[in-house]
């Protein structure tokens, strides 16, 4: 199988998480590591982020389409006179998925933010069939963002895998999501300094109990 790792927003720490991933499975045989469209600075992007922290335990693939402005896709697409072609993104993961080994799938802002002007990242990860986490921050306001993300999610028949809580650790926060959200929660404290030491050991206690192996674990 593979995995999707979404977010309640931007900026909630998706790229870390998936670090964290493919450090904590990705020890034996690397993981591979894709994110398909990516906005904002060519310098310091996701995927050389997530190169940098998981080291040899992720295969970082290009993106598919790089947009220079951070702008939700359709809108950076549209700056440079472009369009990000969901039946090109679907194509190109089964492509990748063609090898049997287990991808993780990065996303783009949250579950609703739009990729072109008729499609949401929620359609694609429909039309790929990936179960996903959901990366939220674990302050003030997660309730209601991570709830809403999952109902969206149900609604569309996506897969929930987990809900991965980034940040000081609010355990009020995750039991109302576990809870109201009748999900399985993991958690990520922050990681000081951020470099591949940290995630390394972030990833010995990430999911001790197997809960995403089935996703990311060749069998």
């Amino acid at each position: 199988m593979s995995l999707a790792v979404v977010g309640t927003g931007t900026e909630v720490g998706k790229t870390i998480v998936s670090a964290v991933l493919c450090a904590r499975y990705g020890a034996d045989r690397p993981v591979p590591y894709w994110k398909p469209v990516a906005t904002g600075s060519v310098e310091g992007r996701d995927t050389e982020t997530v190169a940098r922290l998981a080291g040899d335990r992720a295969v970082v693939l290009p993106e598919t389409y790089l947009f220079p402005e951070p702008l939700s896709p359709h809108l950076a697409a549209r700056l440079v006179g472009a369009e990000v072609e969901v039946d090109r993104l679907v194509a190109e993961h089964f492509r990748l998925a063609e090898s049997g080994r287990p991808l993780l799938v990065e996303g783009v802002g949250g579950l609703l933010v739009p990729l072109n002007e008729e499609s949401l990242l929620a359609d694609l990860l429909q039309a790929i069939e990936l179960p996903a986490v959901v990366v939220a921050l674990a302050g003030l306001g997660t309730i209601n963002h991570t709830l809403l993300t999952l109902e969206a999610m149900r609604r569309r028949g996506l897969a929930v895998a987990a809900v991965v809580f980034n940040g000081p650790e609010n355990r009020d926060n995750r039991e109302a999501v576990a809870a109201y959200g009748e999900v399985a929660t993991l958690a990520l404290s922050p990681l000081e300094p951020l470099d591949r030491d940290a995630v390394y050991r972030a990833a010995e206690a990430f999911d001790r109990d197997g809960l995403l192996a089935p996703h990311l674990l060749q069998g």
